[in-house]
């Protein structure tokens, strides 16, 4: 009898190879989308605590848009926000797709995810750092080492999470129950 079945050309959860380029970027398009989600609420949530919602990227807009110094800036401006939104969600779209590509290619999933939060959190750090010393000079003591260090940290483990769930369900199980991901023989 002939298999009348239709096959899905979509991979299913827990693959290992890629197969078509829209996996790639579906694993960019989400890791991005959750990095930068993870790191917007950060610093949302870090600026209404302080009384001042949306005062960073107003601060980075301020710097990067208009050239002013950061003990200048004191009024928050929307237009300024969603400059800084847009150039937010181009950022972390490469950052999504770097890391999807690494991880396609190098197999970075197959290792445990400290190391590779390790790894993409001192990318993203290192990046930050420098563009925001070249392009934006006194934003990060305006903002605070701290502060970046943590939301960092947080976005490279929320990517990288990600990238487990979608890559090794059985290791994301283990996590989960708090069992090494590779069993130790």
């Amino acid at each position: 009898m002939e298999d009348l079945t239709v096959r899905s050309e979509r991979r299913q959860v827990g693959r290992d190879a890629p197969t078509k380029l829209d996996d790639l970027l579906y694993d960019a398009f989400y890791s991005a989308a959750i990095g930068g989600s993870v790191l917007g609420l950060f610093f949302l949530l870090v600026d209404v605590v302080a009384g001042q919602p949306f005062y960073t990227p107003s601060l980075m807009g301020s710097v990067l848009f208009l050239g002013m110094t950061p003990e200048a800036v004191t009024d928050i401006r929307l237009d300024l926000v969603a400059y800084v939104t847009m150039l937010h969600m181009g950022a972390f779209g490469a950052l999504g797709l770097g890391l999807s590509i690494l991880v396609y290619e190098v197999e970075l999933h197959s290792h445990h995810p400290a190391r590779v939060v390790t790894l993409l959190f001192l990318v993203i750090e290192g990046g930050f750092l420098i563009s925001a010393n070249v392009f934006m000079p006194g934003v990060v003591a305006a903002i605070g080492f701290g502060r970046i260090l943590v939301g960092n940290v947080l976005t490279a483990t929320a990517m990288v999470l990600f990238m487990l769930k979608s890559h090794n369900p059985k290791a994301w199980d283990r996590l989960l129950h708090g069992k090494p991901i590779k069993p130790i023989y």
